[in-house]
């Protein structure tokens, strides 16, 4: 009788774990190149407002960095910090996926892999732990004289200096749910100024939809 629950018990963590494994498998070995966007739904109160602006679901993104031995993902959250995959997407909303973008251009896209050491040189001398910008302000700075990046901003400024290439940029518009945004920007709405925000990645020219996640 023993014998028998603790073979029910080990049958049963076997289909556990082979379940868990496949799942982060599925995160973990995407078939990702370096260079690679990661645009993610998030759930909070200004990400709903980013959305609702934008006309699009995504509200966050991330630059794939490195593949081999893991795959790392340059984001804007917080600071701007290396984070693994499967600890990015568990911040995706609930109920939705995450959309891999893959540059047209095959050409840059093989440089960037070729080059992907001088690239995360670049990330980790001018961007990595620098300040989160929550103004969303093109050029902007802490007390200290830190130039602070919003996620879009730190990986187009990113990828055109080392592509050489001008990626989305615009005159932002806060018209959308125009009283919540006086209230997050204390009545200061930065109307006109350059930026830019996921949905400009995902309608870009410059990039095709690889997947989801």
């Amino acid at each position: 009788m023993l014998a028998l629950k603790v073979g029910k018990i080990v049958k049963l963590l076997s289909t556990i774990l082979l379940s868990v494994f496949a799942s982060v498998t599925a995160i973990a070995s995407p078939d990702l190149k370096v260079g690679d966007i990661i645009l993610q739904p998030l759930d909070c109160w200004t990400c709903s407002l980013i959305e609702a602006e934008e006309r699009t679901i995504y509200s966050h993104m991330g630059l794939v960095l490195e593949v081999h031995p893991r795959i790392l993902v340059g984001e804007a959250f917080g600071t701007v910090k290396l984070t693994p995959l499967e600890e990015f997407a568990q911040k995706t909303q609930r109920n939705q996926r995450m959309l891999v973008l893959r540059l047209k251009n095959p050409n840059m896209t093989e440089f960037l892999g070729q080059q992907k050491s001088p690239l995360m040189a670049v990330f980790r001398g001018v961007f990595l732990n620098k300040p989160y910008d929550p103004e969303f302000l093109w050029d902007n700075v802490d007390r200290s004289g830190n130039e602070k990046f919003y996620c879009s901003e730190f990986i187009a400024k990113l990828l055109s200096g080392f592509l050489r290439v001008t990626f989305p940029i615009k005159r932002m518009h806060y018209n959308v749910n125009r009283s919540a945004w006086e209230k997050y920007f204390n009545g200061n709405v930065p109307d006109g100024k350059w930026g830019n925000s996921p949905a400009d990645f995902e309608r870009s020219g410059l990039f095709y939809k690889v997947r989801e996640l």
